[in-house]
Formats: structure tokens, C-alpha cells, sequence
């Protein structure tokens, strides 16, 4: 990672160039695809006050970050910027994470999507029944599936009619 730190209107120190340029290396934890951070450290007059500002350009593969922070200080104005650019980062891979999980798609769906004719049914056999037990309530009801646990493997199954009368069972792996 290439750290840059420019001086304006104070005069360059190593101390706080060395201050800022470890708070930035502890980014890496965060982010480990940083390809360069600019950092701009200067002072300027606020309300008759001098103040520290901190203002940093962060380019990573895929992203980049801009902040800034005053404060009374340049020391406080580097840590809150830090914490400001670790807050982006965070929001940043959280919302990577929530697409890559399709967890975005899903939200998305929801919201667009009316629910509103659908009809929640309690329509499944609470007792355990064979797959030919099944069958034979699927027919004596007239319906077209039947959700059901199986007797023999204890798992949750599903037999429906098929167009051509025939019967089908699906037996999901969970």
C-alpha cells in the first residue's frame, strides 16, 4: 500500500506523519486490497479557532473512500477520520456480503412483490404415513399434492398428481 501524507498550512512533522500513516497501515484489517490512502493534514481557521483538519483519498481494488474530519486538534482530527473511513469500509463489505448472499435480491423481491392473494393453509398430515398411506388420502381427498412425513426415513415429503394423472414425490435434502 502507497501512503501519502501532504502538509497544508502547518508545518510537516514527522511525528504526525508517522501518527497518521500507522492509523492508516491498521486499515488493513479492514480492507486488505488498498492500493493507495493520500492523506491531506492542514489547519484552518474556525470561528476565530484554530482547528486540525484530516482529509483522506483511499483507493482500494473495487472502492474508494473520501472523508474528511476537523477537530481541535490534528492528532483527534486523524482519529476521527479513521473512524469515519472504518465505518465506510464496514458498510461498504456489508453490502458486498448481503449480494453475494442474494440476501439483497430477496429484500428486493419482498418489497415489489404482492402478497396480498396469497392464502396461508395448515393443509399437510401431522401423523407420520407411508409413501402409499399418502397416496391413497392424496386420492380419498381430491386434491392435487399432499405434504407429508414419511414413516420410513422421518423426512418431510411431497407427493402432487402430475397433468397425466401420474403421481410424483419429491423428498427435499435439507
Amino acid at each position: 500500500m502507497n501512503i501519502s501524507v501532504t502538509f497544508k498550512h502547518i508545518d510537516s512533522s514527522d511525528a504526525i506523519r508517522s501518527y497518521a500513516e500507522s492509523k492508516i497501515q491498521k486499515l488493513k484489517k479492514y480492507l486488505n486490497n488498498i492500493m493507495e490512502a493520500h492523506v491531506i493534514l492542514s489547519m484552518e481557521r474556525v470561528d476565530h479557532k484554530e482547528s486540525g483538519v484530516a482529509q483522506i483519498k483511499l483507493t482500494a481494488k473495487d472502492f474508494t473512500v473520501n472523508a474528511e474530519e476537523k477537530s481541535a486538534d490534528i492528532y483527534s482530527a486523524i482519529d476521527l477520520l479513521l473512524e469515519k473511513v472504518e465505518a465506510q469500509i464496514k458498510k461498504h463489505k456489508e453490502k458486498i456480503r448481503k449480494k453475494e448472499s442474494g440476501e439483497e435480491d430477496i429484500l428486493a423481491y419482498e418489497t415489489a412483490a404482492d402478497f396480498s392473494g396469497i392464502e396461508i393453509k395448515d393443509d399437510y398430515e401431522r401423523q407420520p404415513l407411508s409413501i402409499k398411506e399418502a397416496a391413497q388420502k392424496l386420492d380419498k381427498r381430491n386434491k392435487n399434492f399432499i405434504i407429508f412425513k414419511n414413516r420410513e426415513s422421518s423426512k418431510i415429503s411431497f407427493i402432487f398428481r402430475e397433468k397425466d394423472g401420474g403421481l410424483s414425490l419429491v423428498v427435499p435434502e435439507l
